[in-house]
């Protein structure tokens, strides 16, 4: 009896607000507070404080008893959990302010306070906890759904922009696959956010979330796209305009000559060992500075500034000094410069290439690129300075480039390809695999591909 009567007192103090009650009562219950904390779910004095917006009161609370405040009630809720849902905000600053980890505390089904100001649409909530706390994004409901899918289904346009540009502008280690994360999340059904937005047959949210990095050939659990899904002939209508596809076209879908050369790439290099690589590697390189040095050094020598010199290393008898012009010029005939600069630019480019794709993939072996990029064209610079006619040297040169032009161009596109099937893969290893039971290897690099085509 003395301890319900306690309880009551505590309870009335918390809905007055009053301190100088609360400590009357923990004078004559030292251990209520702890009592209170044993159990597991239970209305405490900081949900009701929390209820009727004694911000004072419930930051004494909070002092006394921090564990409090991600303490659920009876109906599944925390005390900013109820301060939300009566509109106390000045409240549930105050719980931020003391403790920017409350807003990931999950109630019933898993709902976060972001949820619920999605919900709500509140962008200053949003906007808050945000910024407090970004990882809160990540916390999904007991029906795997972020945020943003709940802004689309209370239709909530406003938050789920705000949450959106969010993404796109966040600058934290990790944006980028955080962004591709969140937009792709599937729920329980296998539904993104775009599948979601085209079931309940909302333009404006599609309209938004093309232009985004989301996957619009996604399939749901029932194997159904995004296109599949709509209904309304002015969502159909942005999605075919952003290159969205129904899974009977997906399926048809021929493979072009690109996707062949990448498979063939790709395919080599899983193929090949780790010493095969590094063989072919040193290969690769040393005839790449063979036939550069080829091409500064050609067959010969060439045209010294002084003819009279003893170092000259020339073998014509044409004197340099009577034509200036020939100085730095290659003594092969016009016809034999022709035919060497031609099988060492092919031989050179063969290397090169070889040297592009037996690098290890990610990010840092697309630095190797430039470099080679460069070595190429001061290779092309200088072929065309020893020609020893303007003829040679325009066909050279014309010919050079042309390769270069066309095999840079090829593989360039060949990169942007393997990135985007790298990102597809990605996508289905965050948001797919954990649907089937398996856990992302902790030792992986999560940048890399889980195909086995393309592991390289």
């Amino acid at each position: 009896m003395k301890s319900n009567n306690v309880d009551q007192q505590l309870n009335d103090a918390a809905e007055l607000g009053s301190i100088d009650r609360l400590y009357k009562v923990i004078q004559d219950d030292p251990f209520i507070l702890e009592r209170i904390d044993s159990i597991i779910f239970v209305e405490t004095p900081l949900h009701i404080a929390a209820s009727m917006g004694h911000i004072e009161f419930a930051a004494e609370i909070m002092r006394l008893k921090p564990s409090f405040g991600c303490k659920l009630n009876q109906q599944g809720f925390s005390p900013i959990h109820l301060a939300m849902q009566n509109y106390k905000k000045r409240m549930v600053a105050c719980f931020i302010n003391m403790n920017r980890e409350l807003v990931r505390v999950q109630g019933r089904e898993g709902l976060t306070p972001l949820h619920f100001a999605s919900q709500i649409g509140d962008i200053d909530y949003l906007a808050n906890f945000l910024s407090v706390c970004l990882e809160s994004i990540e916390y999904l409901t007991v029906r795997d759904e972020t945020a943003l899918h709940i802004a689309i289904q209370n239709k909530q346009f406003e938050a789920l922009q705000l949450l959106v540009g969010w993404l796109r502008t966040n600058k934290e280690r990790g944006a980028t696959e955080l962004e591709n994360k969140i937009l792709n999340q599937m729920d329980v059904d296998g539904n993104t956010i775009l599948h979601i937005s085209a079931q309940i047959s909302d333009p404006q949210t599609v309209r938004l979330l093309v232009n985004t990095g989301i996957n619009l050939k996604a399939k749901n659990f029932e194997n159904k796209t995004t296109l599949d899904m709509a209904t309304n002939a002015e969502i159909k209508s942005i999605l075919l305009s952003a290159g969205a596809l129904r899974l009977t076209d997906e399926l048809i879908s021929t493979t072009n000559i690109l996707d062949k050369m990448l498979i063939y790439i790709l395919r080599l290099r899983r193929d090949i060992s780790y010493k095969q690589r590094e063989t072919w590697l040193i290969v690769a390189t040393l005839v790449a500075t063979a036939t550069y040095q080829s091409a500064i050094s050609p067959p010969g020598g060439i045209y010294q500034a002084n003819a009279g010199d003893n170092n000259v290393n020339i073998t014509s008898s044409n004197s340099t000094i009577s034509n200036p012009g020939n100085v730095g010029k290659s003594v092969l005939s016009s016809h034999d410069f022709l035919v060497f600069s031609l099988m060492n630019t092919l031989s050179f480019l063969v290397s090169t290439i070889g040297i592009l794709i037996l690098t290890p993939g990610g990010r840092v072996g697309a630095l190797v690129f430039c470099p080679v990029g460069w070595f190429v064209l001061s290779y092309i610079i200088s072929l065309g300075r020893i020609s020893p006619t303007q003829f040679n040297n325009i066909i050279v040169e014309i010919f050079s480039f042309s390769i270069v032009i066309v095999v840079s161009g090829i593989m360039i596109t060949l990169y942007l390809r393997y990135q985007y099937i790298i990102m597809k893969w990605n996508r289905y290893k965050l948001y797919n695999w954990e649907k089937i039971g398996t856990k992302k290897s902790p030792s992986r690099d999560a940048t890399q591909p889980i195909h086995p085509l393309l592991d390289s």
